[in-house]
């Protein structure tokens, strides 16, 4: 065999190869698309509201208001923290997703929640991240009430909440492609909502409704706490995203914090290590 038969026997079985991998790993359907999409989202308390209007600079210097945005593209906020590890994880695969979409009416962008910009600047460069995000002072994540880190939220052209999803995204091709069909037909067939008619809407509903708690149903005991369990609580910021202790906070994340230090095992670690593992599982706790 000449060596330009080999390279070319070589060349088609790579050809073969990569087809057979395609056709053994099938796109998802879009009735698996539109099911993955409705039973990931954690917040079916916003959905069809109006989304708060805002407006934020990125790192960038590029200011960035959803008003002259809506109507026209479908919006995708992702509320991270540059300490939690699902962030980070997600981080990838929202890049992969915005730098194959960002030609269409497709907009993503980051919202940090209050830290400094250098730090948030380093967090960027470091995971080479494509797509616009800025630095929340706080009042936004108020407006969208956010409790957990990451959280995702997709905005409609037609100015409503489709998805509220809190913790990392594992496929985005599954939570958005089906949503980003939807709008782009919408946009096709003139059925958006005007910058007008949005900011009207946003003025009569300024922030999203806060969810009303599950109830609970485990009994009392299962959050007695021995001594090591109370140190902890109340040295521990809660990783729901805010600045109260796990002691104080009231939040579904703190609560599982608070029932694990109470049912599980933590032998002889030190503190520092539990709440270093703590913060670790539930920095994405689903509220």
């Amino acid at each position: 065999m000449t060596k330009s038969v080999l390279n070319v026997a070589i060349l088609l079985t790579g050809v073969l190869l990569t087809g057979l991998h395609y056709e053994l790993k099938p796109a998802p359907t879009e009735k698996e698309i539109h099911d993955q999409s409705s039973s990931m989202s954690g917040g079916v308390d916003w959905r069809n509201h109006t989304a708060p209007d805002f407006e934020l600079t990125t790192t960038r210097g590029e200011h960035f208001r959803l008003s002259e945005n809506v109507g026209k593209k479908i919006v995708v906020l992702n509320f991270f923290a540059t300490w939690c590890g699902p962030c980070r994880a997600e981080m990838p695969e929202l890049n992969r997703y915005f730098n194959e979409h960002k030609l269409q009416p497709f907009i993503l962008l980051g919202i940090d929640a209050e830290e400094k910009g250098d730090r948030v600047d380093a967090f960027l460069n470091e995971l080479k991240v494509d797509f616009p995000a800025g630095v929340d002072d706080g009042p936004i994540r108020q407006k969208y009430g956010v409790e957990s880190f990451p959280t995702t939220v997709v905005i409609g052209v037609d100015g409503k909440v489709q998805l509220y999803e809190t913790g990392a995204l594992a496929n985005a091709d599954v939570a958005f492609d089906n949503l980003l069909t939807r709008n782009r037909k919408l946009l096709e067939a003139g059925q958006t909502i005007s910058s007008e008619a949005y900011r009207l809407a946003a003025q009569n509903q300024p922030n999203l409704p806060l969810r009303q708690p599950e109830p609970n149903p485990e009994p009392k005991e299962a959050y007695r706490l021995d001594e090591r369990g109370k140190r902890i609580v109340a040295h521990m910021t809660c990783p729901c995203g805010c600045d109260d202790s796990v002691q104080a906070c009231s939040c579904n994340t703190s609560k599982k914090i608070k029932k694990a230090l109470a049912s599980e095992d933590f032998k002889d670690k030190p503190d520092d290590e539990i709440i270093k593992a703590l913060n670790k599982r539930f920095c994405s706790g689903a509220m």
